[in-house]
Parts: C-alpha cells; sequence; structure tokens
C-alpha cells in the first residue's frame, strides 16, 4: 500500500519527477561509460606491454631478479608446473630461458636478448600471430630465429640471412632469420631474438633449464591474489612477483591517470546529489500543509517518512536503471569494436609501445558500483524530508 501511494504521489507532478530521473540517468550513463573506457583502456595498455612479453606474473629461481644472469637458471619441473597450473586463475604456464649475447653480422655487432620459448604455448600470452611482419613465426622443432624488427633495422636484415651469436657462456653459433616480428614495444624490437627452448638451452649449455616461468591468468582475475596463492605454494627457492613488482612506473601512470578520472567522476556525483536534494528539498517544502493535515487526521509520521523514503528510492532506481540498460548495448559494441585513434595520437602511441586503439571494460562491477553509490546517495539524502517531518508541528505546517 505504501510503494502505491509513493508511486503515485511521484506523478502528482510529472515535470519535476521527469526533471529528477533524467538526470540521475545522465549521471549513471556518463560515470559507467568514462570509467567502462578508461579502465578499458588501462587493461589493453596492460596487455600491450605486460601480455605481450613479460607475462602478469613470472617465477624465477630466488635472487635471479636482481642480477638477471642464466647463473641463476633452474630445473624445468613439470610436477611444479601441473601444482601451478592447479590454483584458481591461472589460465597458462609458459617456460623460457634468457640470457644476453652479441649478435653479429658481417662488420656489425649488438647487445641482444636471446628468449628461449615455447612457439605452441606463446600464442595463448602473446598473441604470437600478429606479431610477424615477415617470413614465418617459429614452430616447435625448428632450428631458426625469429628477430624483432629493430634488430632487422639494426643489421640490414632480412628473412633468409644468417646471424652469429657469442656469449660467456656458449659457443660462437649462426642461426637463419625465418621470420620477423613487431612486439609493439620500441625497446623490445631493438633487443628480442627468439628462438626454440631447446635451441637456446643447447647454446647456453643449459640442458633441460629454465630461466623463468611465465603466468598467463584468466581474464580479470587478480594477479596480487594469485602470486600470494603460488608464493605458497611453491616455497621459499623461489621468487614470484607480478607485473606491478617488475614495472612499478606503468602502474605509476595507471594510477595518476585513474585519479583524474575519479576527479570527473566526484564531481559528477556532487552535481546530482544537490539535484536530487533540491527536488527532495521542494517536494518536502510544497507538501508540508499536506503532511501537517495528514499527521492531525491520525496517520503516523513513521508511515509518512516511509512514503516519501519510498518515493526518493523509486525515482533513483527508475534513473539507474535506464542509465545501465541504456549503456549496456554502448559498452558491448565497443568492447568487440575499439574506438581507434587519430593518426597522430596513433603514432605517438605505437612510439610508447601501446596499441592505438581504446576498447571499453565489459564487466558487471562498473554499472553495479556506480548504481549502488546513487542508491546510497538517495538514502542519505532521504535523511533530510525524514527530520523535517519528525519535527513537524502540524498546527504551524497547516497555517503555511
Amino acid at each position: 500500500m505504501h510503494l502505491v501511494i509513493a508511486w503515485r504521489n511521484i506523478w502528482r507532478n510529472k515535470k519535476r519527477s521527469i526533471i529528477t530521473i533524467t538526470a540521475i540517468f545522465i549521471a549513471v550513463f556518463l560515470s559507467i561509460l568514462m570509467r567502462s573506457m578508461q579502465l578499458g583502456m588501462y587493461d589493453n595498455m596492460i596487455k600491450n606491454v605486460v601480455g605481450s612479453y613479460s607475462g602478469y606474473i613470472q617465477i624465477h629461481k630466488k635472487g635471479y631478479w636482481e642480477k638477471q644472469t642464466i647463473n641463476n637458471a633452474f630445473q624445468a619441473n613439470q610436477k611444479l608446473l601441473n601444482e601451478i597450473n592447479k590454483i584458481d586463475g591461472v589460465e597458462n604456464t609458459i617456460m623460457r630461458l634468457q640470457s644476453s649475447s652479441l649478435a653479429s653480422h658481417n662488420e656489425l655487432t649488438k647487445y641482444v636478448f636471446l628468449s628461449g620459448i615455447q612457439p605452441d604455448k606463446e600464442e595463448f600470452l602473446t598473441n604470437w600471430n600478429k606479431r610477424l611482419i615477415k617470413g614465418k613465426l617459429l614452430k616447435k622443432g625448428d632450428n631458426n630465429i625469429n628477430i624483432g624488427k629493430g634488430v632487422s633495422s639494426f643489421f640490414n636484415l632480412t628473412v633468409g640471412d644468417s646471424i652469429t651469436f657469442s656469449c660467456n657462456n656458449c659457443n660462437s653459433t649462426k642461426y637463419m632469420i625465418s621470420g620477423i616480428v613487431d612486439m609493439k614495444n620500441p625497446k623490445l624490437n631493438k633487443l628480442s631474438v627468439f628462438m626454440n627452448l631447446e635451441s637456446a638451452q643447447k647454446i647456453l649449455h643449459s640442458q633441460n633449464k629454465i630461466t623463468h616461468i611465465i603466468i598467463d591468468k584468466k581474464e580479470y582475475s587478480d594477479e596480487t591474489e594469485i602470486s600470494k596463492k603460488i608464493s605458497n605454494k611453491i616455497g621459499q627457492d623461489y621468487e614470484v612477483m607480478n607485473w606491478k613488482e617488475m614495472m612499478p612506473e606503468l602502474e605509476q601512470t595507471i594510477q595518476a591517470d585513474s585519479a583524474g578520472g575519479i576527479i570527473m567522476i566526484f564531481i559528477l556525483y556532487m552535481i546530482i546529489t544537490f539535484g536530487i536534494f533540491g527536488t527532495v528539498l521542494m517536494m518536502t517544502q510544497e507538501r508540508k500543509y499536506e503532511f501537517g493535515v495528514l499527521i492531525s487526521i491520525g496517520m503516523k509520521k513513521t508511515k509518512l517518512i516511509l512514503i516519501l523514503f519510498y518515493e526518493t528510492i523509486i525515482l533513483s532506481l527508475i534513473g539507474v536503471l535506464l542509465g545501465i540498460l541504456i549503456s549496456r548495448p554502448i559498452i558491448l559494441y565497443y568492447y568487440h569494436n575499439p574506438l581507434v585513434m587519430p593518426s597522430k595520437e596513433a603514432n605517438a602511441m605505437e612510439d610508447m609501445g601501446f596499441e592505438a586503439v581504446i576498447p571499453f571494460m565489459n564487466t558487471y562491477d562498473i554499472p553495479l558500483t556506480h548504481g549502488l553509490i546513487i542508491f546510497t546517495i538517495s538514502v542519505i539524502i532521504c535523511l533530510y524530508p525524514a527530520y523535517v517531518i519528525y519535527s513537524l508541528n502540524p498546527i504551524k505546517a497547516m497555517k503555511r
């Protein structure tokens, strides 16, 4: 009965109710779109930088990260991989062997980073097929190499040419180039050389050894929580690091930019708070006479407060639901068809190692969070008419 009365009261002044619902709708709609775009862009940046090569989580022998030498390689352990794969949130595990080396061709020599990889598994993490510029990608068992386009440019090499590698713990060995790849990161392109894990173990005299276990997490899983679970599982002989620990500068960049977005949303909600409060204030003042009459004929103040509470909540829910429902198809569209940046901005982003697109983030926690914020604001605003009714003197109210 109270809900029916509240519903009828809302539409006694249609213009005021429609304005309030529209204001709430716009606030929820814009905040959901803004946050989905912002978080989608951050997620894409992380995928480009983290997912393109380093992975979300890495496992090394304890002390490796500080010196990063092949002397800290450890035995590949299938039992260890099986234990890690059982942990909730882990999608795939990938083994790598990495070491620095000198690459030579004719009279030119350059410092490069040799990476022994598992080509069949790398595709799960790095979208390996999308990185190829020329030639063909490595396959399991190949004795050729793939090089970054920066290495190719430095030596002026192409597919079919050969390059020689030499390092402290390996013999000089010549390999033929079967493909040139773009890692979407200028630094990686200038240093990267890829070969099969078995070939790298042979040239580096590290039979059955690896330096990294790369963890690929399930979408939207918390890498910090996963890394804690892995640490508890595998013991103290290994170090487990997530991308935030390996690349703190990327996290700081995202946090700084995210703070600006949060401030904008905060301003938006400040505006809508005053909008809702203004509506409730007018509604309360205009209806003081009505309240006085109702209380005088025996209606309890608690029931009157409850009806006003329902009125505010109904207005808020209509605006929130409209905002969520209308924003969903837009988010889904731009999730599958990301926004493409203009050419100048695109070039700048690609130079920094990021893909020049902005996909929206498609998660339900964003609309639920903003809907809950509006609901909380509405509940708080309901305290004002509750206080007015509680302290109302019916005789004074009717004299007005």
